[in-house]
């Protein structure tokens, strides 16, 4: 509102129509500020309870949630400000600059923990995973067990849980095991498809066939978890007898898992051969509890130095 000489009203009883307008005029400022005010207080609500039915639908948790609306409660606190700031015609100049110390000030005490907020939010949006999935972030992996503003929870292989910073997932190489069960039926079918006209394989389709059935008996819009890990032997073992124990205790676990696991060769480090072997589950607990039985199974024949 400029400032300016205020003229006094005209007179009621000369005057009354100039008389009603004179303080309509004088009072119309305030009462569209209070309407803006009321419009915005009506947005924010309506805002606040779609993020959080949107937030709990995906099944964030309530910290992650609170965190969220509390950012977009400043957001609206602030546009309130300045919809007031700019119906009083406050010196805009000033007010920044008095905020722009304050919020320097603000982000050199707080840097790091507004840094893990911006990461959450990215990993809010980005969306790499969700609670419930098998993931490898960096070194770290384990089943994701919340998701907040500040860090991941995550149950490690020894079912402990460490809670990995967002900055950290950020910077790191991130693996999720989730996959849809259209998509491996599809990548199976492909597979056998492949494969068919190739002689000795018909055993290696039949697995692939009962792996099928198995995740046709799931839900159409269900995931499964495709999990990997590498063993390196050394070079002065018998490959071929070690490839011959790893088919027979892939036998082993095909009723354990999804089908039969299946392995490769996946890399050639010095003085040694990496094997990738990768295996199918509904339960990402299973990852939990069955990779370190399936892992002593199958170097149970190295353990032993059979060369």
């Amino acid at each position: 509102m400029q400032t300016s000489t205020i003229t006094p009203p005209p007179d009621i009883f000369l005057d009354p129509i100039g008389y009603i307008m004179y303080y309509i005029n004088l009072l119309f400022p305030y009462i569209m500020l209070g309407v803006s005010l009321l419009v915005l207080i009506g947005v924010y609500f309506v805002v606040t309870r779609l993020v959080r039915r949107s937030l709990t639908s995906i099944g964030m948790g309530i910290e992650a949630a609170t965190g969220i609306v509390l950012v977009l409660r400043l957001v609206f606190f602030m546009a309130g400000v300045m919809i007031i700031i700019s119906a009083f015609e406050t010196s805009v100049a000033t007010l920044l600059s008095i905020t722009a110390i304050f919020g320097t000030a603000l982000g050199l005490a707080f840097s790091q923990a507004l840094g893990n907020i911006v990461s959450g939010l990215y990993v809010l949006a980005a969306r790499p995973f969700r609670v419930g999935d098998y993931v490898r972030v960096g070194g770290v992996e384990g089943i994701v067990r919340e998701i907040t503003l500040n860090y991941t929870r995550i149950l490690l292989a020894d079912e402990t849980r460490q809670l990995l910073p967002n900055s950290k997932v950020v910077s790191s190489e991130v693996t999720n095991f989730r996959v849809a069960v259209s998509e491996l039926i599809r990548n199976e079918e492909e597979v056998i498809e492949q494969v068919k006209e190739e002689k000795g394989r018909r055993s290696y389709i039949k697995s692939i066939d009962s792996a099928i059935d198995r995740l046709r008996h799931m839900a159409g819009d269900a995931d499964a978890f495709k999990y990997t890990f590498d063993l390196n032997i050394h070079m002065s073992y018998d490959q071929r007898a070690m490839q011959r124990h790893f088919d027979i205790v892939c036998n082993e676990y095909e009723d354990v898992f999804l089908g039969r696991p299946t392995y490769q060769i996946w890399a050639k480090p010095v003085a040694a051969i990496t094997y990738r072997f990768t295996y199918i589950v509904d339960d990402p607990m299973l990852i939990i509890k069955k990779t370190s039985d399936f892992m002593q199974d199958l170097l149970k024949y190295y353990i032993e130095g059979t060369k």
